[in-house]
C-alpha cells in the first residue's frame, strides 16, 4: 500500500508509516509553500498511485475523493478535518481520521503568554519605548503601563476539552479561580468548578472560549452574554473551523 503524505512529518514518523503501510511518498505542502489545491491533490494521488492520504491543509474535496477509487483512508493532521469533504468520504465508506488536541500545549502556552502581555500592557509599552515618547519623568511609564496581575483572577473556560484542561492546569500556578462550562465534561479535579454559561460571563475577569465551529456552537455567544460581563473583562477565543 502506498500512502501520500502532504502534511509536515518528521523522519521517525515517516519511517513508522513505511513499516506499517509499505511505502510512504512525502510531498509536504510547506515545500510547496502553500496548501495543495483540488486539482493538485488529484494529480499527486494519480502520480503516486496512493491508496492512503495524510493531509493537513489541502483541498480534499468530493472530486479528489471520487477521483481516487482505491482510496482506503484519509488522515488529517489537525484538530478537525475541516479541509476534507467528510460527507463525500462517508458516502464512499472511507474513514477519516483526525487529531484532536494535537496543539493543546501550544495553545495553552500562547493563552497564558497573551493574557499576561495584555494585562501588563507589554505591546503598547514596547511601542511607546520604540517611539521614544519618554520626557524625562521616570514615573511616566509606571503610571501609564503598570498593568495588573494574572494571580487571583477568576478565569472561565467555555469548552473544557484538552486545550481548556491544559490551560486550567497552568492557571493553578497563578492562584487563579478556574470555572468551566462544558456539558460533556465532569472533571475529577475539584480545583476547577463546573458552572453555567451565565456564570461564566457574569463572574469572570477572563473568559476563554475553546469550542469547535459546529451547528450547536454557531451563535452560542450573543450580546446578552456580553452584557453580563464585568466592566473590564478579557475575552479570548480559540476556535477550530469545521
Amino acid at each position: 500500500m502506498t500512502v501520500l503524505i502532504t502534511a509536515p512529518y518528521h523522519k521517525q514518523g515517516l519511517k513508522e508509516l513505511e513499516e506499517v503501510f509499505g511505502k510512504a511518498v512525502y510531498r509536504p505542502w510547506k515545500k510547496h509553500r502553500r496548501a495543495y489545491r483540488e486539482d493538485e491533490v488529484i494529480r499527486l494521488m494519480a502520480e503516486t498511485n496512493a491508496t492512503g492520504l495524510i493531509t493537513e491543509l489541502d483541498d480534499v474535496t468530493d472530486r479528489v475523493i471520487n477521483a481516487s477509487p482505491e482510496l482506503a483512508f484519509i488522515g488529517v493532521c489537525r484538530g478537525m478535518p475541516s479541509n476534507v469533504d467528510t460527507a463525500a468520504a462517508t458516502k464512499r465508506g472511507i474513514p477519516v481520521f483526525f487529531t484532536p488536541a494535537r496543539n493543546a500545549q501550544a495553545v495553552a502556552e500562547m493563552f497564558i503568554g497573551n493574557v499576561i502581555s495584555f494585562l501588563r500592557h507589554t505591546y503598547p509599552s514596547n511601542q511607546w519605548l520604540k517611539d521614544e515618547k519618554w520626557n524625562g519623568d521616570y514615573l511616566q511609564a509606571y503610571v501609564k503601563f503598570r498593568g495588573d496581575e494574572l494571580s487571583g483572577k477568576t478565569v472561565s473556560l467555555l469548552g473544557f476539552g484538552a486545550v481548556g484542561q491544559k490551560i486550567a492546569g497552568l492557571l493553578t500556578a497563578f492562584d487563579c479561580r478556574v470555572l468551566y462550562c462544558d456539558p460533556f465534561v465532569d472533571h475529577e479535579n475539584l480545583q476547577y468548578e463546573k458552572t453555567s454559561i451565565e456564570r461564566v460571563f457574569s463572574e469572570s475577569d477572563i473568559v476563554s472560549v475553546h469550542l469547535p465551529r459546529t451547528e450547536e456552537t454557531i451563535g452560542l455567544i450573543d450580546a446578552g452574554y456580553f452584557d453580563l460581563m464585568k466592566k473590564t473583562p478579557f475575552l479570548s477565543i480559540h476556535q477550530e473551523p469545521q
